[in-house]
């Protein structure tokens, strides 16, 4: 029996053993969920409750002695056949673990609440968690007006996390782009921009991106109805926390299409407008006429072309500031400016006379002066349009010279022709009385006289009409000849003026010329050097073999110099321009020109030197003809007269 009973000695003391590692346990958890943060209680499987730490009586609001020992659904009826009660059901039956929400009907108290198994029953933990749902809610109703405000935007509206990934796009945005937000995540929003925009988009949002700063561009989206691209401005901003760490991106495209095309067709507009501008301003400053703009009070230059600048002899720098009469003092022009100030335009004025800058050249200029109206009706400004007609008019002179002396030219020839045969009588009859026997000595010395005079006056005919004849080819004519029978003809001219004629005839070389137009040169050449010596002087004619330096032909130098006064070198360098000369009106300007081209035709040069220095004054003109034409012309039977004025001494 002794075995036995301390068999049963030790299932006794197991027991006890059992019991107090069960009540250790019990006040090991019970001390363990005093200290917990959470709620903590625990019932059997007859739902009483069997233990609860003092946070789980602060949280009931209930004494422990009210509930300890108590049925769950006797102490809190109202949680009967609430979800919480089918929770701790589920967790009680199945022994699986859940975690769930509970609002108190009564004080509208939330708490956070996790049920698992235990030995003989279920613990759960709870806290509140009213403060946090309230938070909730409050964020869910601002999503949900924010949402509602951004369906109703009429602009495009999304939203990106912090990396960027698209998260939202409100509705119109999607019905735009005809895609769902799903659709628009496959195909990326890359696809719906406008593929010249597109690496100006990606790089300005990337850098966005990497630095945390505003995004903002203009870009073009495609709308899924018809495919057109439209112009929006875009613009991202980063929400950030209180770290300044990007939580996500908020964004909006506002439609700026028409407000686009209106600039990028102003754009145009102002550019083909500049392009118009541009060439008006090329055509103004390159057109062949005269234009300048000028203040309607003073009469100031405000604007001026080239060729205005060109005509007055100033660069146009200079002449801006400066009024029309500092540059133009022509009788008459400022009454004219006054007029056009009153609001009267002028149109193919005639003017002439001398400019500021030219002076001792007169000019003539077509003149068109406008008013410039301002939105106010007043005159603003005085445009003004010049043609420079001086070398017309002088043409024209010229031609009306030409046509009178061609008119003497024809006459005197006529009368050279006419004459012939009274002179012939008169000659022959003064041969036969010269042979009369019983003639006085004295009477004999008077015939024999006027037989001089007569064969003078003959010469002189027929020179007259050797200048109305002209061959139509080159001829060979001697120098000195063509000399001569130009001196012939100013013989009484010379005697008149006292000068002495010097003349050394060295060569005797037959140049091939047109005979008419080398003495149309020398008569030129003598009359300017007539011209010169109004008081007397001295004329040197030369005539010698050379051989051109620069060619190596050979040919004739003939020379007329004169001891008048000189040109000066600022002349001397004009006399063989066209229509310039420094005898007003009786001159053309033309003569040394044409001389200097009849010479040229001939293959030869026409040169000048001339000196002003007292007591050594003087002109010489050098005239090289080669041995034969260089270039053969054609002649016709004109006389000089009626092909070109004589010429005029510079």
């Amino acid at each position: 029996m002794a075995e036995p009973q301390k068999e049963n000695d030790a299932l006794c003391g197991g027991e006890e053993t059992y019991q107090l590692r069960a009540q250790r346990a019990e006040s090991r958890l019970a001390e363990l969920s005093s200290t917990m943060p959470s709620a903590y209680m625990a019932f059997d499987r007859d739902w009483r409750i069997v233990t609860a730490n003092a946070q789980a009586a602060i949280a009931s609001q209930k004494h422990p002695e009210e509930f300890l020992g108590k049925s769950l659904w006797e102490v809190w009826p109202y949680l009967i056949g609430t979800d919480l009660e089918r929770q701790y059901r589920h967790v009680m039956e199945t022994r699986i673990p859940v975690r769930l929400e509970h609002v108190n009907p009564f004080n509208d108290t939330w708490f956070e609440v996790n049920a698992h198994p235990i030995e003989g029953g279920v613990g759960t933990y709870f806290k509140e968690i009213t403060q946090r749902k309230r938070a909730e809610d409050a964020l869910k109703e601002s999503e949900r007006r924010y949402r509602a405000l951004t369906e109703l935007n009429p602009n495009l509206i999304l939203m990106a996390d912090a990396p960027g990934k698209v998260t939202y796009a409100n509705q119109r945005l999607l019905d735009y782009i005809g895609m769902s937000l799903e659709d628009s995540r496959r195909a990326g929003w890359r696809s719906v921009l406008h593929p010249e925009d597109e690496a100006g988009v990606l790089e300005a949002w990337m850098d966005a991106l990497a630095h945390g700063i505003d995004f903002e561009v203009e870009t073009r989206i495609r709308r899924g109805s018809d495919g057109e691209f439209r112009w929006f401005w875009v613009r991202g901003l980063p929400v950030r926390d209180e770290q300044d760490k990007t939580l996500y991106w908020l964004g909006v495209c506002i439609e700026i299409h028409e407000h686009r095309v209106v600039l990028d067709t102003l754009k145009k507009s102002q550019q083909e407008t500049e392009r118009q501008r541009l060439e008006l301003e090329t055509v103004y400053r390159t057109a062949p006429i005269g234009l300048a703009l000028f203040d309607p009070v003073e009469f100031r230059y405000l604007r001026v072309n080239d060729q205005q600048a060109k005509t007055i002899g100033m660069p146009i720098e200079e002449i801006l500031g400066k009024t029309i009469t500092d540059i133009a003092p022509l009788k008459g022009l400022r009454e004219m400016f006054q007029q056009v100030a009153a609001g009267k335009s002028i149109t193919n004025q005639l003017l002439e006379g001398e400019l500021s800058t030219h002076p001792g050249q007169h000019r003539y200029w077509t003149v068109n002066y406008s008013p410039v109206y301002g939105p106010d009706g007043a005159v603003r400004a005085i445009t003004a349009a010049v043609l420079e007609i001086t070398a017309r008019k002088r043409a024209e002179m010229a031609l009306i010279q030409s046509e009178k002396l061609a008119a003497v030219g024809r006459l005197a020839s006529s009368i050279s022709h006419e004459i012939n045969n009274p002179l012939e009588a008169v000659t022959n009859l003064l041969y036969l009385a010269t042979q009369h026997t019983e003639l006085p000595s004295e009477v004999r010395s008077y015939l024999q006289t006027a037989q001089t005079e007569l064969a003078r006056v003959s010469q002189i005919a027929t020179q007259s009409l050797r200048f109305r004849r002209q061959s139509m080819n080159p001829t060979r004519v001697g120098t000195a000849e063509l000399i001569q029978s130009v001196l012939d003809l100013y013989h009484g001219r010379l005697v008149t003026l006292r000068i002495q004629v010097h003349t050394l005839f060295a060569s005797a070389r037959r140049i091939l010329c047109f005979e008419n137009d080398i003495r149309q040169v020398l008569t030129n050449l003598i009359a300017n050097s007539t011209d010169a010596m109004s008081r007397g002087g001295r004329l040197l004619l030369r005539t010698h073999d050379v051989t051109d330096l620069e060619t190596g032909r050979k040919g004739v130098r003939m020379t007329v110099a004169d001891t008048g006064p000189g040109i000066p070198a600022e002349i001397r360098k004009r006399v063989f321009e066209a229509f310039y000369t420094t005898k007003t009106l009786n001159g053309t300007g033309l003569g040394l020109w044409i001389s200097r081209g009849i010479v040229e035709r001939h293959g030869g040069r026409l040169t000048v030197k001339s000196s002003q220095k007292h007591g050594k004054s003087g002109t010489v003109f050098t005239m090289f003809l080669p041995d034969g034409l260089e270039e053969t012309g054609h002649a016709t039977e004109t006389t000089i007269l009626d092909r070109q004025p004589t010429a005029t001494h510079s």
